[in-house]
């Protein structure tokens, strides 16, 4: 479903990704680690085309695309991958001046052009997917994070999308609403969903993903099975990683 090759991104003279290459298959779900500015929110911006590569290649579903200095990338290209992926963001972006229900209903109405009330209907069957039907009138600011989030997860679901992108999805939560959204999740992968999440929560990633990949620095340093990764890692640098996540995350709350 995602095969991505030599994947390489600069942001001037900083090489973000430096040559990336994994798949994975219908219905995966692969969760990327590592250190903050390792090069995980760059990527998964370059499966869904908000920044273009500067080379390697990129298959999402029958979608191939080719780039590089002699490859032009088209804004039919950018449409025809975006119909495909649905983007969950760590912020939520919902429009705050709009229900859950209409948040939901947006992209349907403007992007699909259906019916109000076809639209409605959609999108009050997503926020029950969620687990959020009461909240079909709610504004975000009355929710909760953990509320926010799932409204936002129940949007990216409605374009139908093949695949679904996450970049840090429960990080801007206290661990009880994150639980919140690792159910979803986990509810989604166990559908059939093929998802690729950027994560610094290892219970999401443990819980939810398939196989995991470890990125710093640009590249790929390990990846397997998140018993593998978290349990057995073969690299001192995972190592290190995970021995720090995993105390941070122990770590008592200040009073």
């Amino acid at each position: 479903m995602i095969r991505i090759e030599g994947l390489r991104k600069s942001f001037g003279p900083l090489e973000v990704l430096k040559g990336v290459s994994f798949s994975i298959p219908q219905g995966g779900v692969t969760a990327l680690i590592g250190p903050s500015g390792g090069g995980k929110s760059t990527l998964l911006r370059c499966v869904n085309l908000l920044e273009e590569p500067d080379s390697g290649s990129l298959e999402v579903g029958d979608i191939r695309l080719g780039f590089g200095k002699a490859a032009r990338l088209h804004r039919d290209d950018r449409l025809r991958v975006r119909r495909r992926t649905g983007m969950v963001f760590q912020s939520f972006q919902l429009f705050p001046h709009r229900s859950a229900l209409r948040n939901v209903m947006e992209g349907l109405e403007t992007v699909l052009g259906w019916p109000q009330e076809r639209a409605r209907a959609r999108a009050l069957e997503l926020l029950d997917r969620v687990g959020l039907p009461e909240k079909a009138d709610a504004y975000p600011a009355t929710l909760s994070g953990g509320q926010q989030q799932r409204v936002a997860i129940a949007r990216a679901l409605a374009m139908s999308p093949e695949v679904l992108l996450c970049d840090e999805p429960t990080s801007a939560l206290d661990p009880e609403l994150a639980a919140e959204v690792v159910g979803v999740l986990r509810s989604l992968a166990a559908e059939g969903m093929t998802m690729l999440m950027a994560t610094h929560d290892l219970r999401l990633a443990s819980q939810v993903a398939r196989d995991v990949i470890f990125l710093d620095g640009g590249v790929i340093v390990e990846s397997g099975p998140p018993e593998s990764v978290f349990s057995r890692p073969s690299e001192a640098r995972t190592r290190s990683f995970v021995s720090s996540i995993v105390g941070a995350q122990r770590a008592p709350v200040p009073a």
